[in-house]
Formats: structure tokens, C-alpha cells, sequence
């Protein structure tokens, strides 16, 4: 039995906040580490002791082993708890962990390297007689013509890959090419190590996992399975314990296939094993030798402390409970809210947050690293927090998780809330019918409205209306009916939402009551309350509750989710206005710029040359993950500002566009 009394916690953000938690509970002291853009971090400021990491990028900082190895025994910790990402599934950090004679509060070291290249782990999988997809590991040419054979669409993969990174579809070999070279670069990236392969890309498979526990004394169990469908960009938004509507021979063979890997490689600690499913067969994905980001629903559905667990597996304790002896309770639902753009292709939206307000249930779980203010940093992932309940029935969890996310508040970036509600509202999620397509599905057939909060009104007459009643536009002593005119007969109030403008007309009846002219008479609209961020509407008969904050002349609005910034056009700068009236039918010149800060990794374009709308420019790599940035409008590329390797700033300028021949 090893004594475990303080423990590094080699990660940051909700995760580290997550680990320190149980350290706290089980009486264990805790070590954070932290870049120095962390340095006012929960993580940081909840731990019992904290040393800043020398460096400035990741590699630098998270990702250096000795440097980690060396704060831990500083600090006097007996263990190191990796976290998810980042060291976690890194086989050389185990094993120095355990040569600076200290404690991995994981795997072993080989276990992790067995599993962590997903090319190796295939084969060991159809040699122990588990179901892999038909694919094909080797160079560019193999590749090409393996997919000749086998037939399109085929997935690209990273063999040392995890997480959605390094992954791609390509439909034709031309796509494959682009995908390999794509995935080759992703990879080096993240892992180090540029190896890909290949597999049939299932059309519509379910993604489900089977969570394992293993201790040193040969006891292994299943704590059920994960349903991890609902994804965008290869990566889970969406996760839900148990699976439903899984056929229960599928299930139990799955589990036992699941511990049939783990067993022969003597695999210990947490860990899950990916399939993916299509009817009644399942095929192995991957092996993720860590705890995962999809953790706490079978935390819900178990009642165990998945980190406790792992703490009690490291120090040698054997596991108190038998396969038979756990049952499954309930339904649990988890929601991953990221700082993105769902309207434009998920990028990320990095930036201050000026408001955090979290909905507030004893059986609400909120896993973040975010305070009531703070910042989603460029450098790292975008994900702000997780929203998991627990609830006797799926459907009542489905239904009280949407319920919770409108009451979510995060004003100042821009979120995937109200896409996670269209996916949890809709029929084929509601049924239990989820693939791993559904979430790009809902995105390119919109949810037509089921209720009166969307299908009554236009949601930005009800922003405006907000806004006059905001009354937080108040310069010099004069409010928003002095700065608009309710003097009127009927006063006309011109206003920029986002970035499209709107004009309405009015009638001011008092400060809490305005009508607007329609078709078939009034529409009528009352401000019914409101107080420091919170302001309820009747419009049209229908109640709506909108967040709301003040910044810089503009009044962010969120409702049912969706965040928008209001402000009056005459407030509007040169700059901003010049930016707005851009023809989008490209005439004269239209600069690109950048949507984020980040690293250009490759230019596909040259001056000279000619471009059709849609057609990308370059790739920009931001907060993990690349970015298409593509023309605006068929032109010709007049000048290019960057060049791969290139860090550029939000909004810096890339690409010059013309509709001019090179010749004129």
C-alpha cells in the first residue's frame, strides 16, 4: 500500500479544478502548475500550493516533462494525477514519473504505449478476435490505393492520435491527398508523430464506450457504456449514460470485449475502450488509457468518484466492488458549452467573458474553470464548461437540460448553446435515434419552431425592443428616448444587430410599453421586469427572458442561447461601417482578414491568381484546431500578406482580393 498525501495535478482548467476537488475531500493535499496565462485561474487560486511553469508555449510549459517532474519534487508530492490531454496518455511521462520515484496516477507506462498508437492497438484488437474496421496503414501511395479498393468515403486518422485530432473524411482520392497531408501536419502538432492510416468511414455509426476500472490485484469491471454520437468536427459535444436503445447481446459483448483488451495487457486504473456501432455490430475505435472529458455521467449513473477510484488504484487498494455488485441508476446527460461560432463552421470565439451565470439544482453538476468574469484564452482549447444532470428517466433529463441551458448566461463570446438545445430538442434525439451525422444534420436543417418563444416573432424586432427598454445607453444625462426620439408620432429607431442593420418604426406608450405597427393592426410589448442582467418581455402574448449587459456603448443580449450585440447606428465608428457596407459580390478590392489570432499553416493561394467564392485561401490553426479561410466572392488574388509559420492577430490582414485582370 503506498501512502498518497499530496498530489501535482499535471493539467489546468475544469479538469485540474475537478481532480483537486476529490484530492480536498479525501483529506490530499494539491499542487497546481500553471502557464502565466492561467495565472488568475480557479485552478490556480484553489490549490494548496501553485508553481508557475517556465516558457511560453505549451510545449514549453504543459508539455515538458522534466520541468513538470522537477516542480513535483519541490513541492514534496508523492503522485501525479495527469488529468485528460496534454501528458496524459504520454508513456515517456509515466515512466519518468515513476523514475523520479514518484506516483502515476494512471496506467502503466507500456499499457499507455500499447493503446496510444491507434494502428498498433487495431491489430492487437483483430488478433484477440474483437471486430475492427477494414482500413490500411503506409504511405501516401498505399493509402491511395487501399481506398481504391475498399472504396469511398474513407477516414483519415492519426496513429497516435485522440480527441477528433488529426482526423478527416475524404470522399475522392483528390480529397484523400489533401486529407493525409492535412492529418500528417495535425498530428506532428499535437503527438509528434506524423503517422496516419486509414478505415471505411461508417456513414451513420453510433460512437459508444465502455468505461473500465482495474486495480493491481487482477479485479477488472464495466461501469456501463457512454453514448458519445452527437459530435462536430470528430469531437463529442453531446455524451449520455446509458446508451439508448442498445440491444442488451450488444451491450454485454461489447464489455466483455472491452475488458478482453484491457485484461491482456494488464491494463490498470480508468480507462475506456471506443466502438463504434451500426445496428446489431460493433467494431473497436480506440482505447483511451486516461479519464475522460465524458466522465462525470457515469459518475451520475454509478455513484463512484471516478478520481477517487483512481487515487485508490494507484496507492494499491483493491477495488471494494464486484461486476454483479454494480447497478446502473437513472439517466445522466452531459453538454459541453465551447466558446464557437455554430453559424460559422464552429470557429472558435475567444475573448473576455463578462458575465458567467450558472443555473443553480441540487442534481445539477457544473464542471468549469471559469468565475463570474475571466477569459476563454486563444492558446487552449475553447471549452468553457460541462452541463450534466442526472434524472430518473432520459427524457426528463433531455427536458430539464434544455430547461437549464437557456438559463446558462455567458455574455461577452460567442457560444454553442442554443445548437446544443436544437440538437436535444429535436425528434431524432428526443427517440434516441443519434449517429455520429445527427449534429451536422440539425445544422443544415434548422429545427422548425415547436413553441411561441421563437415561432411568433422576428427575434430581432424583440432585440430592439429590448434594447429601448434596456435604458443602458445613457450618455450625458440623456436616455435612449432622448438619443432616439420619443417626441415622435411615431419615432423610428435605427439600429445595428451584429453586424446587419435594422430600422423600426414604434409607438411609445410608457417607459415599459411600445407597440409596433404590423400588417393587421399593433403588436404589443411590454417590458414585464427587469433587473441588473435580466429583463422579461411580453411580446406578441408570448413571455420571453433575455440576459443582458452594458459594454462599450453596446448591450449584449442572450436569449434561448443565442448572444447578440446591439447598439445604435449612429454610435457606429468610420471603421465599423466601412467593414459592414462591404459588397459581398466582390468589386474593386476586399481585404481577408483573420476571424482569430493564430498560426498560419499552409497558403494555398498566389498572387495572380484566379478564385471562386468558397474556395480556401490559406489554413489558420487556433485553439487547436484548423480553420478554412476561404474567398469571399470569385476574384483574383492580388497580394498575400502571410506565410505558413506566421502568428497573426485577430483580424490582421492575409489575403488581398481584386476583381481586376493581372494585366490592367
Amino acid at each position: 500500500m503506498n501512502q498518497i498525501n499530496k498530489v501535482l495535478v499535471a493539467n489546468r482548467g475544469e479538469i485540474a479544478r475537478r481532480i483537486m476537488k476529490t484530492l480536498h475531500q479525501m483529506g490530499i493535499s494539491s499542487v497546481a502548475i500553471y502557464h502565466e496565462a492561467d495565472a488568475t485561474s480557479l485552478h490556480v487560486r484553489e490549490a494548496e500550493e501553485r508553481f508557475k511553469l517556465q516558457g511560453k508555449t505549451l510545449t514549453e510549459t504543459y508539455l515538458d516533462i522534466q520541468q513538470v517532474i522537477d516542480l513535483a519534487n519541490e513541492s514534496g508530492a508523492d503522485a501525479i494525477h495527469p488529468g485528460y490531454g496534454f501528458l496524459s496518455e504520454n508513456p515517456a511521462f509515466a515512466t519518468a514519473v515513476g523514475n523520479a520515484g514518484l506516483i502515476f496516477i494512471g496506467p502503466s507506462a507500456e499499457a499507455i504505449r500499447i493503446m496510444g498508437n491507434k494502428k498498433e492497438a487495431r491489430a492487437l484488437a483483430a488478433e484477440l478476435g474483437v471486430p475492427v474496421i477494414d482500413g490500411a496503414a503506409g504511405d501516401t501511395g498505399e493509402l491511395l490505393q487501399k481506398a481504391a479498393e475498399t472504396g469511398f468515403p474513407v477516414l483519415v486518422k492519426a496513429a497516435a492520435g485522440g480527441g477528433g485530432k488529426g482526423m478527416r473524411i475524404a470522399n475522392n482520392a483528390e480529397e484523400l491527398e489533401e486529407a493525409i497531408q492535412r492529418a500528417r501536419r495535425e498530428a506532428l502538432s499535437y503527438f509528434g508523430n506524423d503517422e496516419v492510416y486509414i478505415e471505411k468511414y461508417l456513414t451513420k455509426p453510433r460512437h459508444i464506450e465502455v468505461q473500465l476500472l482495474a486495480d493491481h490485484h487482477g479485479n477488472m469491471c464495466s461501469l456501463f457504456e457512454r453514448e458519445c454520437s452527437v459530435q462536430r468536427r470528430h469531437q463529442k459535444i453531446i455524451e449520455e449514460a446509458p446508451a439508448p436503445n442498445l440491444q442488451e447481446s450488444v451491450r454485454n459483448n461489447m464489455m466483455e470485449a472491452a475488458q478482453k483488451l484491457a485484461r491482456h495487457i494488464g491494463y490498470t486504473s480508468a480507462g475506456t475502450v471506443e466502438f463504434l456501432v451500426e445496428k446489431d455490430h460493433f467494431y473497436f475505435l480506440e482505447m483511451n488509457t486516461r479519464i475522460q472529458v465524458e466522465h462525470p455521467v457515469t459518475e451520475m449513473i454509478t455513484g463512484l468518484d471516478l478520481v477517487k477510484e483512481q487515487i485508490h488504484i494507484a496507492s494499491g487498494r483493491p477495488l471494494p466492488y464486484t461486476q454483479e455488485s454494480l447497478q446502473c441508476q437513472g439517466h445522466a446527460l452531459e453538454a459541453r458549452i465551447y466558446a464557437e461560432d455554430p453559424e460559422n463552421e464552429f470557429l472558435p470565439s475567444p475573448g473576455k467573458v463578462l458575465l458567467h451565470q450558472t443555473p443553480e439544482d441540487s442534481r445539477l453538476r457544473i464542471d468549469t474553470a471559469l468565475g463570474t468574469m475571466g477569459e476563454v484564452s486563444r492558446i487552449f482549447d475553447p471549452m468553457i464548461s460541462k452541463v450534466i444532470f442526472h434524472a430518473s428517466s432520459r427524457d426528463t433529463a433531455r427536458k430539464n437540460m434544455i430547461r437549464y441551458l437557456n438559463e446558462y448566461v455567458i455574455l461577452g463570446v460567442k457560444t454553442n448553446i442554443a445548437f446544443l438545445k436544437d440538437i436535444l430538442g429535436s425528434d431524432d434525439f428526443a427517440d434516441g435515434h443519434t449517429d455520429t451525422g445527427l449534429a451536422e444534420r440539425i445544422m443544415a436543417s434548422p429545427q422548425a419552431p415547436k413553441d411561441c418563444q421563437q415561432a411568433t416573432l422576428n427575434q430581432n424586432h424583440l432585440l430592439a425592443m429590448a434594447f429601448l427598454f434596456s435604458h443602458a445607453s445613457e450618455q450625458n444625462g440623456h436616455n435612449i428616448w432622448g438619443e432616439i426620439g420619443f417626441w415622435r408620432l411615431l419615432p423610428e429607431a435605427s439600429l445595428m444587430i451584429n453586424d446587419s442593420t435594422l430600422t423600426i418604426n414604434y409607438v411609445y406608450h410608457a417607459p415599459n410599453r411600445i407597440s409596433i405597427p404590423a400588417e393587421k393592426g399593433l403588436i404589443n410589448v411590454s417590458l414585464l421586469d427587469k433587473n441588473q442582467h435580466t429583463m422579461t418581455i411580453e411580446m406578441a402574448g408570448c413571455v420571453h427572458k433575455l440576459f443582458y449587459l452594458a459594454d462599450n456603448g453596446e448591450i449584449i443580449f442572450q436569449h434561448e442561447g443565442k448572444t447578440a450585440r446591439v447598439r445604435p447606428v449612429r454610435h457606429l465608428g468610420k471603421e465599423t461601417l466601412k467593414r459592414i457596407n462591404e459588397n459581398p459580390v466582390l468589386e474593386g478590392e476586399s481585404m481577408i482578414h483573420a476571424p482569430m489570432h493564430g498560426t498560419v499553416i499552409d497558403v494555398q493561394v498566389s498572387a495572380g491568381q484566379e478564385v471562386s467564392k468558397g474556395q480556401t485561401l490559406l489554413v489558420l490553426e487556433a485553439m487547436k484546431m484548423e480553420n478554412k479561410i476561404t474567398a469571399t466572392a470569385k476574384a483574383r488574388v492580388k497580394n498575400v500578406h502571410v506565410k505558413p509559420g506566421e502568428v497573426v492577430a485577430d483580424n490582421a490582414p492575409l489575403v488581398l482580393l481584386t476583381d481586376k485582370t493581372a494585366d490592367k
